[in-house]
């Protein structure tokens, strides 16, 4: 008999603990045997027990087969008190490449106001390990503020090499390298990495951007990027310019992925301006757990997860007030929970379909 997989829930702060709850809620109706090991860190942790990655929280991160992670930060805590869970989750246990699957879904926006559902589906893959890491080294003064930032070849090799194989995998036509090369030496290095690696894969289309170049571009044409390797900063910048385009923040999963070490978490943070409201859009917790699926390898069940977020949005009459609705969070998960087990491929694309043609 196959054993329980097994996922630390890291719920956090501010709405963490609320769409996290959805997430669990939908990998439940997949039918696969888990067993969630739930552990507290963050400000709230710090706050009750005076250490914001209590070690029952590390010891659950070990054991565990993935990582599901809400958001961390609480004003009653220092920064660098909660910060010290993701310098754990994305250095010390070394997951060096941030994934950020970006999509517009059909349904998400009137027809006339956005591009159609196909027109932006990109991957933005950030290194998660360098540049302005948790770890750089910074100064502030009076008068004057500075941040050393460093991009060692190693590294940028390392993450060159997941995206080139994260493309042949997942069938994408062309990667993007997206610096500032022109005036930073570590870019020039990262670039140079980029370069290195394309060698070995040949078959799969590449080009190099400036940042500033991609932006704009982004804008005027959303179709034109399949997958973007960057620095860690310019794919926060990125993804936001994205994120913007297919729904807000409730909609934006990711994946930090290393070796052997995954854990998954939405982009958003802790929005703590509509925590406790009951209004936070959980469907970029809950896609950020079909990443984990994926991951797994269960990818049955990760199809299925697709299948009912994709589903709920084209019916339309469950929609959180992010994405023009009234439900709560809660009817959300409830909602796409009751269509993992239903909703088919197949009944997903005659959706898509009527969307289209209304």
């Amino acid at each position: 008999m196959a054993r329980a997989i097994k996922v630390a829930v890291l719920p956090g702060d501010g709405i963490g603990p609320e769409v996290t709850r959805e997430a669990v809620k939908v990998l439940t109706a997949t039918g696969l045997d888990f067993e969630f090991m739930e552990r507290q860190v963050g400000g709230k942790a710090y706050i009750e027990t005076g250490d914001p990655l209590p070690e029952d929280a590390k010891e659950a991160c070990d054991e565990a087969d993935a990582v599901l992670f809400g958001a961390v930060e609480h004003h009653y805590a220092p920064y660098g008190i909660p910060r010290k869970v993701l310098i754990y989750l994305r250095m010390e246990k070394d997951a060096y490449a941030n994934v950020r699957p970006l999509k517009l879904y059909p349904g998400v926006f009137p027809k006339h106001s956005a591009p159609t559902w196909k027109d932006i589906d990109v991957v933005i893959i950030r290194d998660n390990a360098e540049g302005f890491a948790l770890k750089h080294e910074g100064h502030l003064w009076d008068d004057m503020g500075v941040d050393k930032r460093v991009i060692t070849q190693l590294r940028a090799q390392q993450v060159n090499m997941y995206v080139y194989n994260y493309a042949a995998k997942h069938g994408r036509r062309k990667i993007t390298c997206v610096d500032k090369s022109t005036w930073l030496y570590a870019d020039r290095l990262f670039r140079s990495a980029f370069k290195k690696v394309e060698e070995a894969y040949p078959d799969i289309e590449r080009e190099h951007l400036n940042v500033d170049i991609a932006a704009m571009l982004q804008t005027q044409d959303p179709g034109r990027f399949d997958v973007v390797i960057t620095p860690d900063i310019y794919g926060d910048i990125l993804s936001g310019v994205v994120i913007g385009q297919i729904g807000g923040l409730g909609m934006a999963p990711s994946a930090c992925i290393g070796e052997d070490f995954a854990f998954f978490e939405p982009v958003h943070g802790t929005a703590w301006d509509i925590a406790g409201k009951g209004v936070a859009n959980p469907i970029a917790s809950i896609l950020s757990a079909k990443l984990m699926l994926e991951w797994l390898g269960e990818e049955r069940a990760a199809q299925a997860v697709e299948s009912a977020v994709s589903a709920v949005l084209a019916e339309g009459s469950v929609r959180t007030p992010d994405i023009g609705g009234s439900s709560n969070t809660s009817e959300m998960g409830d909602a796409i929970a009751r269509n993992v087990e239903t909703v088919t491929p197949s009944s997903v694309a005659e959706l898509q379909k009527v969307e289209t043609d209304q």
